[in-house]
């Protein structure tokens, strides 16, 4: 399995999907794949969620594949038996972190902090990747800049209100692995399958990454 720093050397962008469409599951995928972005998080968040997971994983196999709105120890054991490679949680409970590090060497876990104590509850589990949510709501620029000195071992992923206007500050920063953008894979540009719309917002964000990591 390949490590978080193997994961994100290159891919910054965690596109936050929310699909209940099985048949659009693999034309998603596929332009994700030809805009440059290999990992999706689908989002527990419909009826047809694991299922859809479950199909990305064995009809796309190139597509690292990510289960996200992981609330609980269940949520966790169906998206792994689906086949998530990695998953995301928007908070952390104890429960989470215990269950996360028994299955830590089978699936990446990446919690979701907004607090100090939150990113050292996570750090001092073994999981110094986080998700910090909400981002705009809570300010999270200013927070996670703020968070580089005292934890310059945390690395983070902006998710909540990040977009490809305001994606730039976030990338400048330091300690950010990757960036949790939801507008590039808008529900209702799934639901009437507009492949063309999704494929041009990726090649904004994909665009911008690039010029600013000076990424290839």
């Amino acid at each position: 399995m390949k490590s978080m720093e193997q994961v994100f050397a290159t891919n910054k962008i965690v596109p936050v999907v929310v699909i209940n469409d099985v048949e659009a599951a693999v034309p998603l995928a596929q332009t994700l794949l030809a805009a440059g972005i290999n990992n999706m998080e689908i989002t527990l968040r419909t009826p047809n969620a694991l299922e859809i997971i479950r199909k990305v994983s064995k009809e796309v196999p190139e597509m690292m594949v990510g289960a996200g709105t992981i609330l609980t120890p269940e949520n966790f054991e169906a998206a792994k038996k689906a086949g998530s490679e990695y998953i995301i949680s928007p908070g952390l409970t104890s429960e989470l972190l215990e269950n996360a590090k028994l299955h830590a060497q089978e699936v990446r876990f990446i919690p979701g902090i907004c607090t100090p104590s939150q990113a050292m509850d996570a750090a001092n589990a073994g999981f110094n990747y986080v998700k910090f949510f909400p981002a705009e709501p809570y300010n999270a620029y200013n927070v996670i800049k703020a968070l580089a000195s005292p934890f310059p071992h945390i690395k983070f992923c902006p998710t909540g209100g990040v977009t490809v206007d305001n994606m730039k500050k976030y990338l400048e920063l330091p300690n950010i692995f990757a960036v949790g953008l939801s507008s590039i894979v808008e529900a209702k540009l799934i639901a009437a399958h507009d492949f063309n719309e999704i494929r041009r917002r990726c090649d904004e964000a994909v665009a911008i990454v690039n010029n600013t990591l000076n990424l290839k």
